[in-house]
C-alpha cells in the first residue's frame, strides 16, 4: 500500500484510516519511528496490553491489563483482506 501524506506547518502528518485499520492502530497506539538509509520508518510498537509467558512447555497470552479481543482482531484482519482482494 503506497500514499501521499503532507506534513503540516508543525511537522504532523496523518495516516489515512485504510493504513491505521490495516495495522489496528487506534487512539494512543505508539509508534517507533526510524530512518533506515533516506527513509523513515514507522513500526507500532509492541502491545503492552498481552505478553506470552510459558506455562509448562507451552507460550499463552496472558493480559496485563489492557483488554484484548481476539476474535475481534480476526474479524477486522478478516475485513482487511476483503476491502483489499486479497480474500484466500
Amino acid at each position: 500500500m503506497k500514499t501521499t501524506i503532507t506534513l503540516d506547518a508543525a511537522g504532523r502528518f496523518v495516516l489515512p484510516k485504510s493504513i491505521r485499520d490495516r495495522l489496528h492502530l487506534r487512539t494512543g497506539s505508539i509508534l517507533e519511528a526510524e530512518i533506515v538509509a533516506d527513509k523513515i520508518q514507522l513500526t507500532p510498537a509492541v502491545n503492552s496490553g498481552v505478553k506470552l509467558v510459558r506455562k509448562g512447555k507451552r507460550l499463552v497470552l496472558a493480559k496485563t491489563g489492557v483488554p484484548f479481543d481476539a476474535a475481534q482482531a480476526i474479524q477486522e484482519e478478516h475485513d482487511s483482506m476483503e476491502t483489499l482482494g486479497t480474500k484466500r
